[in-house]
């Protein structure tokens, strides 16, 4: 399989460095001074949980023209920086398969200029932080790397990405609804964003910081119940469990707790502190969905504008 990574951050560097040494022929799209170092160097890793170090080679691309070929192209980019990507991959029909790996609530309507055959729908179960180029990553136990077809079908194209991503070493859950699932996961990371940024992006200060966490969890849950109300089923599983069937004390004592190990320093709060714009378009998007729900949304209106306080803007630890 010949597999294109679009994007060389964290999970595309992460994704394409694994998928090669499973032993896919893969290609990454980098410009600028990540393209010179990943030419030079290679894709370097250190997998947080156990300190080890790889580099790994990869073929190297600066931009896609509509004559390459590839058998799939993962789209690893943040959400604010989907517009410029769109019209390469829409001018090349060569590509059959598109998976976009990112925040997007808005699904298949932000994707229009794909044609919808092409597009397959996921999210990564990775975070980790740039230090140099030099890449420091987590594999998110509790969020698997999760993709489904847009008509929810389970197709060999996607029995077969499944397995590539499992000989690479990834978790995978398949979806029947992506599109909700994104939605689902746009709240919640849109208010652990905004969590983060009363704390100035430091997870272990929120995590010590009970009132913030209390207000986090509370919006979620209002989010969460005004997405059912539209009639969009909260997913995966865990994050239904914890923010509506667990007491508010129960999720805001987990999260408390979360905050301060790798799953907040690592997986959440170096994202979150990296891409602003891509946090405050996904609030910007959630509170234009959810805003038309009959219930009541208050401290989650009151959380997800905080992403746009002149106060905190731009304040946020890097």
């Amino acid at each position: 399989m010949n597999i294109l990574v679009y994007g060389a951050g964290v999970i595309g560097s992460v994704y394409a460095a694994r998928l090669q040494e499973a032993g896919y022929n893969v290609t990454i799209l980098a410009r600028g001074q990540r393209a010179v170092s990943l030419q030079t160097q290679g894709i370097v890793l250190e997998d947080a949980a156990t300190g080890q170090r790889t580099t790994t080679q990869v073929s190297v691309i600066d931009h896609l023209a509509a004559t390459d070929s590839y058998n799939v192209v993962l789209v690893a980019v943040r959400m604010d920086q989907l517009a410029s990507v769109l019209p390469d991959i829409a001018a090349n029909h060569q590509i059959p398969t598109v998976l976009f790996m990112l925040n997007n609530p808005a699904g298949m309507q932000r994707l229009e200029s794909i044609e919808p055959q092409r597009v397959l729908l996921g999210f990564p179960s990775v975070g980790g932080t740039r230090q140099g180029e030099d890449i420091r990553y987590v594999l998110i136990q509790q969020q698997q790397t999760t993709m489904g077809e847009v008509n929810g079908q389970v197709t060999p194209r996607l029995e077969e990405l499944a397995t590539a991503f499992k000989k690479a070493g990834f978790a995978v859950t398949l979806s029947s609804d992506m599109q909700s699932w994104l939605k689902t996961h746009a709240v919640f990371v849109a208010c652990v964003s905004a969590a983060l940024a009363t704390t100035e992006g430091d997870s272990i200060r929120l995590g010590h910081t009970r009132k913030s966490v209390v207000m986090m969890v509370k919006a979620i849950r209002e989010g969460f119940k005004a997405l059912q109300v539209q009639g969009t089923s909260i997913a995966p599983f865990n994050l239904k469990l914890i923010f509506l069937w667990m007491p508010m004390w129960f999720a805001a004592l987990y999260w408390q707790h979360a905050f301060r190990t790798t799953i907040g320093t690592l997986a959440m709060a170096p994202h979150a502190n990296a891409a602003h714009d891509e946090m405050r378009l996904v609030a910007r998007d959630v509170l234009a969905q959810l805003q038309m729900s009959s219930p009541s949304i208050p401290t989650l209106s009151h959380l997800l504008a905080l992403l746009d306080s002149p106060v905190l803007t731009g304040n946020t630890k890097n």
